[in-house]
């Protein structure tokens, strides 16, 4: 039986090669950009707010900053350690509050709005994170659900020619490694997600193309291009569904 992973081993990776890379820029302006448009106070404050395995909590610390009531959470308490770090830099740590530990333990409370970003790929059974998602939420919540796209991890490895690890779905990276080990499909999530009272009003990718070029050449070898590229592909099809990353707003019905 296997178990959820914990960053606590992870953390400066993740720092370096994901919060603090072009891959980390593009996932957050994707994010913002999303949040922008679709949560119609997120410019005014006033929401209360649960951020699920937050992580470094860019985005929960972005929505404290305008006002909004946060509650950040993580199992890893060196995860954690940074986020707090980031809120006392910005004047926000008492005027956010934290929970250290795995979300089974957060308190059933309902918020207006429920970050959870690329955490289902970490846990062994993520159909659990997504059942609890009922007891965080009241029927006028939001739901900003970000995961790690199977479909996407398929495409990479034709594209490779790693035909083996398609065949037999081994898409598992090194233990101790930054590539998740439960990569999610999207129509999973989405049955999922009906059959326990919320629909998917928005879809959007994060990381839709850049990912797949080999060398880099004209506007490709530009991050500023690149970022401008993602954000004006990432949520239309068909690019959106060969995102790394995948993000639905949800929604109860």
């Amino acid at each position: 039986m296997g178990q959820d992973t914990n960053f606590d081993d992870l953390s400066e990776h993740f720092k370096k090669r994901i919060y603090g890379s072009h891959k980390g820029m593009i996932r957050l302006a994707v994010l913002e950009r999303d949040l922008k448009a679709q949560v119609a106070s997120y410019m005014q404050g006033g929401l209360s707010v649960l951020d699920i395995g937050a992580g470094f909590a860019q985005i929960g610390l972005k929505l404290a900053t305008l006002g909004h009531d946060v509650c950040i959470n993580d199992i890893s308490e060196n995860m954690l350690a940074v986020a707090k770090q980031h809120a006392q830099e910005q004047g926000l740590f008492d005027h956010v509050t934290w929970h250290h530990g795995a979300f089974q333990s957060l308190s059933p409370k309902p918020y207006d709005l429920v970050l959870c970003h690329a955490v289902l790929e970490w846990l062994d059974k993520p159909e659990v994170l997504l059942d609890a998602l009922s007891q965080f939420t009241h029927q006028d919540s939001i739901v900003s659900l970000m995961f790690y796209n199977k479909d996407a991890l398929v495409l990479h490895n034709l594209i490779r020619g790693n035909f083996k690890k398609v065949e037999y779905q081994d898409f598992a990276g090194m233990k101790g490694g930054l590539t998740p080990p439960n990569p999610i499909s999207p129509d999973w999530v989405e049955a999922t997600l009906h059959d326990l009272g919320f629909v998917v009003g928005y879809k959007s990718g994060v990381r839709v193309f850049s990912d797949y070029v080999g060398i880099k050449r004209g506007g490709n070898a530009c991050q500023d291009a690149v970022l401008a590229m993602e954000l004006r592909y990432s949520n239309q099809q068909p690019y959106l569904a060969i995102g790394r990353y995948i993000h639905f707003i949800c929604y109860k019905r």
